[in-house]
C-alpha cells in the first residue's frame, strides 16, 4: 500500500473515531465501543504489524490486510477498503470495522513469515 493511501486511510479512520467518540458505549467492554480501546493497555504482537497479501487468483482479487502499531487496520480487496481498529486476544484477532460487525480470526505467523487468518495464507506485502 502506498504511503499516501495509508495516510488517507489512517486520516479517515481517525476522523471517524473522533466523530463517533463513545457512541453506543455502555460499560466499555466488548462490541464496537470496545474497539475504541483496541490496543489501549494491551500489547499488540510485533509480528502482526505490517501489510499482508493473498495471491491473486481467477476467482477473487488480492486482499491486503495492514495492521498498524496504533491498533488500526485496513483491508483492501479490489476497489473496496475497510478501515477500523483491531485487538489481539491470545490466538484470536478481532477486527472492529467502522461499518459492519466485528470479525474474529484465528491467527498465526507461519512458514516463510506469512500470516494465516482462519487458515488463509497472507504473505508480506511490499
Amino acid at each position: 500500500m502506498s504511503t499516501t493511501r495509508r495516510t488517507v486511510a489512517a486520516a479517515l479512520v481517525a476522523a471517524g473515531v473522533l466523530l463517533l467518540g463513545g457512541c453506543g458505549q455502555t460499560d466499555g467492554t466488548g462490541g464496537p465501543a470496545g474497539a475504541g480501546e483496541a490496543g489501549a493497555g494491551r500489547s499488540l504482537p510485533a509480528e502482526l504489524v505490517g501489510s499482508w497479501s493473498t495471491e491473486r487468483s481467477a476467482n477473487f482479487d488480492t486482499t491486503v490486510f495492514s495492521f498498524y502499531e496504533d491498533g488500526f487496520f485496513t483491508q483492501e480487496a479490489g476497489t473496496s477498503m475497510v478501515t477500523g481498529r483491531y485487538e489481539v486476544r491470545d490466538g484470536t484477532l478481532v477486527t472492529f470495522p467502522e461499518e459492519g460487525k466485528p470479525k474474529e480470526y484465528t491467527w498465526r505467523v507461519g512458514e516463510g513469515g506469512c500470516l494465516h487468518l482462519d487458515g488463509v495464507r497472507h504473505c508480506p506485502y511490499s
